[in-house]
């Protein structure tokens, strides 16, 4: 099958990191991994995060030429280069999807989604006509693909949108992973960053935005202050508030801190692997794509308990999971696994499985499959 595929939040191809893209470019791969053909059809953002009419009136438009411009490519092409279904990923009121409904209508090729929200607050708002776009699109939609359990409650409201939902497991590609960090490989990694090997290593990484980014930050420093073990701590991450960030860890900070900046996605897997233990407050996390890859990475976490982070970890078994706002909270449960070595390596076993047998790419490439197959029969 050849798959068109678009983002209207953020590009696969935006050259800033976000879990966003990097879940439009896992989706992708295992789209590919179960043998279909996958073309992004636009890079246009349609994301406009201040609730501006004009120029959310601007976006639509731009969107309206190209959605002519890919017509008219498709239209001169042979019938096999033609796209079969149309696959676009999250779409909610502040970006949402102008081109996809259009053209597979032209088209008459079904129209798929992934990750879709909506918000009933936003009818009489300021994105009341993105909101009013994504309802048309939920609508005309065959599938609906739902990768964070907290967009079901209002998407069930929605009279027979809650018919064509289907639940998929957040993933991650674990072919990513290096196959043998080692101990000597743990070496190297402390000494090219300077890292203090006899501690346990506790790792968070995350972008550093004047958002809830920065929020958790401030709770994870308030976390970490509180604990009686010693550890060496990594932060992974860059952005407009680092230096808020930085102010947070090293105004008497207790601990040794290394800041890595932005890393390459592979080398932020690899210092992953060579750590102990992941942290992260997780103030309005969606889903917690760090905190996936950190269980693939065989890391015991401790997290704030929000969006799909309870979906994608065992509470208990690879994770202690609390309130996000309360440090006391996760001081204790960081501290019980820094002093525990073994329950460490109990943890660490029990993540690998957890994402090996319910969130690798194998497993999601099976699912999409499946919901692709019903989508088609559905349309015809």
């Amino acid at each position: 099958m050849h798959i068109a595929f678009y983002a209207p939040m953020k590009s696969p191809h935006h050259p800033r990191p976000s879990g966003d893209r990097r879940i439009a470019r896992l989706l992708i791969k295992s789209l590919e991994q179960a043998g279909h053909s996958v073309e992004l059809m636009s890079e246009l953002r349609a994301w406009e995060g201040k609730g501006d009419p004009i120029r959310q009136q601007a976006i639509k438009t731009q969107a309206e030429q190209e959605t002519r411009r890919i017509l008219s490519d498709i239209q001169v092409r042979p019938p096999e280069q033609k796209p079969d279904l149309w696959f676009s990923y999250h779409l909610y009121h502040k970006a949402p999807d102008w081109i996809g409904p259009a053209v597979a209508r032209q088209l008459k090729i079904p129209y798929l989604v992934a990750e879709a929200s909506y918000a009933p607050r936003q009818e009489h708002g300021d994105w009341k006509y993105g909101l009013q776009q994504v309802r048309r699109a939920l609508d005309q939609a065959s599938a609906i693909i739902c990768l964070n359990s907290c967009d079901r409650p209002a998407l069930e409201t929605l009279g027979e949108v809650k018919n064509k939902l289907h639940a998929l497991s957040p993933f991650v590609d674990t072919g990513e992973l290096d196959s043998d960090p080692g101990e000597t490989r743990r070496g190297a990694t402390a000494r090219e960053y300077g890292l203090d090997p006899a501690l346990p290593w506790l790792i968070s990484v995350a972008m550093m935005r004047n958002d809830a980014k920065l929020l958790s930050y401030r709770l994870l420093a308030q976390t970490l202050s509180r604990l009686e073990n010693a550890f060496q701590l990594i932060l992974v991450g860059d952005g407009k508030a680092r230096s808020a960030v930085e102010r947070l860890f090293t105004d008497a900070f207790p601990h040794p801190v290394c800041f890595t900046g932005q890393l390459e996605h592979r080398e932020a897997l690899r210092l992953m692997q060579a750590s102990d233990l992941f942290a992260w407050p997780a103030v309005n996390e969606a889903i917690g794509m760090a905190i996936l890859e950190a269980q693939a990475c065989g890391l015991p976490v401790v997290a704030g308990a929000s969006g799909a982070i309870p979906d994608i970890v065992r509470d208990e078994a690879s994770a202690f999971l609390c309130s996000a706002e309360d440090p006391p909270c996760m001081a204790r449960y960081i501290d019980t696994l820094l002093a525990d070595p073994r329950l460490r390596h109990q943890f660490s076993r029990a993540a690998r499985e957890n994402v090996m047998h319910r969130h690798s790419l194998e497993a999601a490439a099976h699912s999409l499959n499946r919901v692709l197959t019903h989508c088609c029969l559905l349309y015809t």
